[in-house]
């Protein structure tokens, strides 16, 4: 029987396999490759997350600015929005929403005034006239949302809490100073008869009332019950 010795150093060649060094060689190669790709997506889960945290951030700043509109179409060179909706509270901290069938952004215009389809008003001191017009202030009108400003044109129809009924072709809502003028002729109801003049202005939501220019009025003098037909 033959008897086949090795040195210590034999155990440390190759096998019949083939040599180990070339396989870890490509281990090593396979693993950088691995741990690249690890840091790149690494990297794109990062970028994800902040894009996310920035439209997150953007929504929470303009909810707080009192302005939500839907998304704007593109008509042209204008944009036209549909159900235009614009919040926002008076220095007094009552809130207002105005509203409108459509809106319409021209270009050119200040980012902040647009035009309103049949505007309608939210607001404590001042409500459409005719109910059955789906709160419809006027047939047309502007807002300017950072002066908190609402122009009407024609057709005026609203009413104050007080109890005054006005009809007119213009009237501009100052809804940060609960005040309302208009420049052209006006014809009001109120608790003390009829009137009619060329310009108004109402005060504190109505209680307060001044008319200009060829005015004309007609008072109406309330009985109470208890004074019957007495002089």
């Amino acid at each position: 029987m033959t008897t086949t010795t090795a040195d210590g150093y034999g155990a440390f060649g190759t096998s019949h396999h083939g040599g180990w060094e070339p396989k870890r060689a490509t281990t090593l190669a396979q693993a950088r490759r691995r741990t690249a790709f690890v840091r790149t997506l690494r990297f794109a889960l990062m970028a994800a997350v902040g894009a996310i945290a920035g439209l997150v951030v953007v929504q929470i700043a303009l909810s707080m600015m009192g302005e939500v509109e839907p998304d704007a179409i593109t008509v042209g060179e204008d944009a036209r929005m549909i159900n235009p909706r614009f919040t926002g509270r008076d220095d007094g901290g009552s809130p207002f929403t105005v509203t409108a069938d459509a809106a319409i952004r021209r270009q050119g215009d200040a980012l902040n005034l647009t035009e309103l389809e049949n505007p309608r008003l939210d607001y404590v001191a001042i409500e459409a006239l005719d109910a059955a017009a789906d709160g419809v202030l006027a047939e047309r009108g502007y807002y300017d949302s950072e002066n908190r400003v609402l122009d009407l044109e024609t057709d005026v129809r609203f009413r104050t809490q007080s109890g005054y009924e006005f009809i007119s072709e213009a009237a501009r809502i100052l809804l940060s100073e609960d005040r309302v003028v208009g420049e052209s002729e006006v014809e009001g109801t109120g608790p003390m008869g009829d009137i009619r003049a060329d310009s108004y202005e109402i005060l504190d939501g109505g209680d307060r009332v001044v008319f200009t220019g060829n005015v004309v009025a007609h008072i109406e003098s309330r009985r109470t019950p208890d004074q019957g037909d007495q002089p």
